[in-house]
Parts: structure tokens; sequence; C-alpha cells
């Protein structure tokens, strides 16, 4: 079973915190995705659409503040 989905919950849940101007907590969630991409072999990321590592954490960067 892939595990792709906690980074996904990771990007939404920064996606909210975004929205809601929780800059910190955003910050905060970037680092763990960052992490879970780190720590997830990449035959567990993989997805169709996906970037590198077959992760999409780069999609809410730069709008933190």
């Amino acid at each position: 079973m892939s595990k792709n989905w906690i980074i996904e919950v990771l990007g939404d849940l920064r996606g909210f915190a975004v929205m809601n101007d929780l800059p910190t907590l955003a910050d905060q969630l970037e680092e763990a995705i960052v992490v879970a991409i780190a720590e997830i072999p990449p035959e567990d990321t993989a997805s169709a659409g996906a970037g590198p590592n077959g992760a999409e954490a780069g999609r809410f960067a730069g709008t933190t503040r």
C-alpha cells in the first residue's frame, strides 16, 4: 500500500493553515512534508502527475505570508 496519502494530508493541513493565517503552523507542516518525503521510500510515493519522489510538497510554497 502506498504511503503517499500522508504527504497529501500534510499538504491539505498546510493549505488550511495558509488560508487561516497560521504561518508558523504552515511552515512546520512544510517541514513535516520534507521529512515524510525523506523517510518514505520512493517506490511507496510513486503516483501519476506527482513531482520528485512522487510528492507534491511545493504546491502551497510561497503562500505562507
